[in-house]
């Protein structure tokens, strides 16, 4: 590597350095909607604050806008299997099954459709990828397959009223989440990284909380829970909730709804990612040491491929 792109990398990594250090407080103010961000004013407003989001423009070029019905999936792909929570249904079948849930009586939740494998067809719908998700790490030549072996970057959830995301969490290895609302209302409540003393998180697995009936908790067994700020906010067809990296959140349904939920790694989350791929792998510490060098190296490789691009 020439040394000239060494000097652009060294004085991009300084800047960066000092802008990251107004980063260590987070504001819990409630969470705007937003329309006509340009890339780095979103990074600058939201990435480096890592503050929530709400867009209301993001998918207005994608062929699923206006187009994701239930009646949509069910004369597409209905004749397609699907498993929630360990049981086989037809697609049709669980949409008709949606359509007639209630809050007291909802149909089975998660259901998701992976776009990158099962229901690859579908991908054009949802393209182009919109520019302030650009660049994205996510499936780079440079990670070890082994480490997002399993990874669902592009997945659709189908849920009906009552439906519940089953805990509380935060996105595993760092990942910028973007849930894209097609269909229906979904409510999203979404705690900052500086409340986690407060939601029981798992010793083992931080990035979930082991509380039981995380919407409404029970204050006699987790007492800890009345000190939580959460913010909610309804997220309708058109909108695309952002939640940045280490912010818990759930989601619950109050219509039949149809989100499209996208994943972005990049310069911003890198060392998190680090940090999640290597600080809870059972191998010798040398082997952990080994990867954690070598993904510190192909950061800076991709920091530098980015700056010259233009990428941030």
């Amino acid at each position: 590597m020439g040394n000239s792109i060494w000097i652009i990398y060294i004085v991009i990594r300084q800047a960066n350095f000092r802008k990251n250090l107004i980063m260590t407080t987070t504001d819990t103010a409630g969470v705007e909607r937003r329309a006509g961000l340009t890339r780095r004013e979103f990074v600058r407003e939201f990435v480096r604050p890592n503050r929530p989001v709400v867009f209301t423009d993001l998918t207005r070029g994608w062929r699923a806008t206006g187009n994701y019905t239930p009646e949509y999936f069910r004369e597409r792909v209905g004749d397609r299997t699907v498993y929630i929570d360990g049981k086989e249904y037809k697609l049709g079948e669980f949409i008709t099954r949606l359509l007639a849930s209630t809050e007291d009586n909802p149909a089975p939740y998660p259901c998701k459709l992976d776009l990158r494998g099962d229901f690859a067809e579908l991908v054009p719908d949802v393209q182009p990828r919109p520019a302030v998700m650009n660049p994205d790490r996510t499936h780079s030549v440079l990670i070890p397959k082994r480490i997002l072996r399993g990874l669902a970057d592009l997945e659709i959830f189908l849920g009906g009223p009552g439906a519940k995301f089953p805990y509380l969490h935060y996105d595993y290895m760092g990942f910028y989440a973007f849930i894209h609302q097609m269909y229906g209302q979904k409510e999203f409540t979404v705690y900052s990284p500086e409340q986690a003393p407060y939601l029981y998180v798992n010793r083992e697995t931080p990035w979930i909380s082991d509380m039981e009936n995380h919407q409404n908790p029970d204050l006699a067994r987790y007492p800890l829970y009345k000190n939580a700020k959460p913010q909610r906010v309804v997220v309708g067809p058109g909108e695309t909730m952002y939640i940045p990296q280490k912010w818990y959140h759930t989601a619950r349904s109050l219509t039949p709804t149809i989100s499209v939920a996208s994943d972005q790694l990049c310069h911003f989350n890198w060392e998190l990612f680090v940090t999640e791929c290597t600080g809870f792998r059972k191998h010798s510490v040398a082997k952990v040491a080994v990867l954690r060098a070598y993904l510190r190296c192909a950061g800076v490789v991709l920091d530098v491929k980015e700056a010259l691009s233009g990428g941030w």
